[in-house]
């Protein structure tokens, strides 16, 4: 067989996909576990690789990706999803220069692009916040990237800005799954979801309480440890979990009216965290906060743009404890205006993040749809 007549005969195949990740399948991850599982739904054939396997629940089977050049081929696998910056480098072979230093994670020993190559696969790229991605990463990166994929997915502006090809997605919640528990009553039952790098704010959140003049309770869900001289002075009126699996998650937003976000950049002075870092917003937590019949307050310290409108929650400004107690205290003065705007704000979720919509989007583009 010729090279031209090979080629031809590859152009030729039944689509199959084959999704990549870091680690999976990890239930915490949120959105990638979600987006996966809905994958699986849809184009149940598709192939699931890992760097490092996990031992959550999944309805299929996940491959360790060393095993992909062994496998893939032989399954007639024509299309590879890659999740984060740095795995896709990795696992495209896009040449190094000067990027180990600034992409963290990155590694030179995954590349599948002989692999690639030889079987004619096509590349799809998910690029979030995170994942070796930092604001300042070069542009020259980003479009390496781009010229080894065929579709660049992301939620990141400075990306769409380097490779104006990409396509904008969205973070994929599970709209069935988080619904509100029905909480009455109007004292304000806030809720902090995330890490305690100091992007998340927890630390924020914890200054503010002291000039919030309503009556309230913060459950706070994730690692706490770094903070517990702060949170010692509040007693019972503040709850901690550590992190909890998404059963136990969903029972706390519901128990919660407020989900308190005030995101911010992690910076030098912090002493700690991911420098330069900024997560996308809203993040997975507000999201699924906000499914869950709480109303968000939080910041936007990227000004990225976001799907949400004005009357979806209540932005304050980064790293201002007091400008969070005085939007605190105005939602517990108008109860009605709160509760109208998170119905307003979960009606946006519904519409705007379901999972079923962002993975139809992205086999759409991917050429994998019926």
């Amino acid at each position: 067989m010729t090279p031209l007549s090979r080629s031809a005969a590859l152009l030729r195949r039944p689509r199959r996909l084959a999704y990549v990740d870091s680690f999976f399948p990890w239930a915490r991850s949120g959105f990638r576990y979600e987006e996966a599982l809905e994958i699986h739904r849809r184009r149940p054939d598709t192939l699931f690789f890992a760097l490092q396997p996990c031992t959550d629940d999944f309805p299929a089977r996940v491959h360790p990706l060393s095993d992909f050049p062994s496998i893939a081929p032989a399954a007639g696998v024509t299309d590879v999803h890659l999740v984060f910056l740095n795995l896709a480098l990795a696992v495209l072979g896009v040449p190094a220069d000067d990027r180990r230093e600034l992409v963290p994670g990155e590694r030179e020993d995954l590349s599948l692009a002989n692999v690639l190559e030889r079987w004619g696969m096509r590349s799809h790229v998910t690029i979030y916040p995170g994942g070796g991605y930092l604001p300042g990463t070069p542009t020259q990166t980003v479009r390496r990237l781009g010229e080894r994929s065929r579709t660049v997915f992301t939620s990141v502006d400075d990306v769409k800005e380097a490779w104006p090809a990409a396509v904008t997605t969205r973070v994929p919640v599970p709209t069935d799954y988080y619904v509100p528990g029905g909480v009455t009553g109007d004292d304000l039952r806030l809720v902090f979801v995330g890490d305690d790098k100091p992007r998340k704010g927890l630390s924020i959140l914890l200054d503010s309480l002291t000039d919030v003049e309503a009556d309230w309770t913060l459950d706070v869900v994730g690692p706490h440890t770094r903070h517990a001289e702060a949170l010692r002075p509040w007693g019972e009126r503040i709850t901690t979990h550590g992190w909890l699996e998404p059963p136990q998650l969903r029972t706390v937003l519901q128990n919660c009216n407020v989900i308190v976000a005030p995101a911010t950049r992690d910076l030098v002075t912090d002493g700690y965290g991911d420098v330069g870092m900024v997560d996308g917003f809203p993040t997975t937590a507000a999201l699924v906060g906000m499914l869950s019949g709480c109303c968000l307050v939080g910041s936007n310290p990227d000004l990225a743009e976001t799907p949400l409108g004005a009357d979806d929650w209540v932005a304050v400004t980064e790293r201002s404890p007091s400008a969070l107690a005085s939007a605190l205290d105005g939602l517990a003065r108008e109860p009605a205006r709160r509760r109208a705007m998170a119905a307003r704000g979960r009606e946006s979720v519904l519409s705007l993040f379901d999972v079923r919509t962002v993975v139809q989007a992205k086999l759409k583009h991917m050429g994998l749809t019926a």
